[in-house]
């Protein structure tokens, strides 16, 4: 045998057997809850967040030269998608916890000496960790699958027109490691999260007043789950004649006479529940009170301009 031939076939030996000594990847997988949702084409990739997964796809192991070794890392939607996701944020740490890599990036490269790293990937609210071992004279490349969906969530009372009003809805995981933590929140009724496949509860708020609203939904890979979640609540609206505008502070009062995050400004909108309350409005030291009922559905108007 031509011993010129032998060196490449020894190296090409030690770089499957690389390939089968991947460490198994650590995932902290975000979960979700189940709402009325309906179900969109797959999202393309750069609209949509990628997910964790319970495992890394299309591992290879390239020979180079000592002093060139190195990791180079991407990622899917899923299994059967082709996009490689943009944007992920990408970290890698030495065995001494160490940062040695940092980007936002589809593809990360990242030219490392021999040992043993940390890879964390995250897209959104969703992330993968993943333990890898960098060999001499080897270039480890890995292709993750990251279970990922999208997330849109539109908080609304029936008869109202809420969009301008600010909200907040909060993701809890329902299932899997991370069951009854929070997850996410979005402030922006309508915005895309980017979160794992699974089951979610989602608790809406609205900024002004005591409305709030739950809903389950099941986010899936590669889909986007719209949610309109609907709030059983009216709205109030407030306003006081004043040239002290700044001046003015609102104090609501339910029937149990729980107190209502106070609004300070003239005119104020407020989403409340159905049922019995009181208003005070201060302005200049002077108090002023009101009692009225609200159903749901209803606008009121409160003017003490005219009392």
């Amino acid at each position: 045998m031509d011993a010129s031939t032998r060196p490449p076939q020894k190296r090409h030996r030690s770089a499957s057997a690389l390939a089968a000594a991947l460490v198994a990847i650590l995932l902290a997988a975000t979960q979700v809850s189940h709402a009325s949702t309906t179900e969109a084409p797959p999202i393309p990739a750069p609209d949509i967040l990628l997910s964790t997964s319970s495992s890394a796809h299309n591992i290879s192991i390239t020979t180079v030269k000592s002093g060139n070794e190195g990791l180079q890392l991407s990622a899917r939607f899923t299994e059967q998608s082709q996009d490689t996701v943009k944007d992920v944020a990408w970290t890698i740490r030495d065995d001494a916890g160490e940062k040695v890599f940092e980007g936002q990036t589809a593809i990360a490269d990242a030219s490392l000496p021999p040992g043993d790293y940390r890879v964390t990937a995250r897209y959104g609210a969703a992330q993968i960790l993943q333990g890898v071992t960098v060999h001499e004279g080897t270039k480890l490349s890995v292709n993750f699958i990251l279970n990922a969906g999208g997330l849109r969530i539109l908080p609304r009372v029936k008869g109202i027109e809420t969009l301008r009003l600010p909200s907040f809805s909060k993701v809890f995981a329902s299932t899997g490691p991370m069951r009854g933590q929070l997850i996410t929140t979005s402030h922006t009724a309508g915005e895309i999260l980017r979160i794992s496949a699974g089951k979610y509860r989602i608790e809406s708020h609205f900024e002004n007043g005591n409305a709030v609203a739950v809903t389950d939904v099941e986010v899936k890979s590669g889909i986007m789950s719209a949610v309109n979640i609907d709030h059983k609540a009216g709205l109030l609206n407030l306003s006081y004649a004043t040239s002290n505008e700044t001046e003015v502070q609102w104090t609501i009062v339910d029937a149990n006479g729980a107190e209502l995050t106070a609004v300070s400004r003239a005119l104020a909108t407020v989403i409340l529940k159905p049922g019995h309350y009181k208003v005070f409005v201060t302005n200049l030291g002077a108090t002023k009170a009101s009692e009225f009922d609200i159903s749901a559905g209803q606008i009121l108007n409160i003017d003490f301009a005219q009392k």
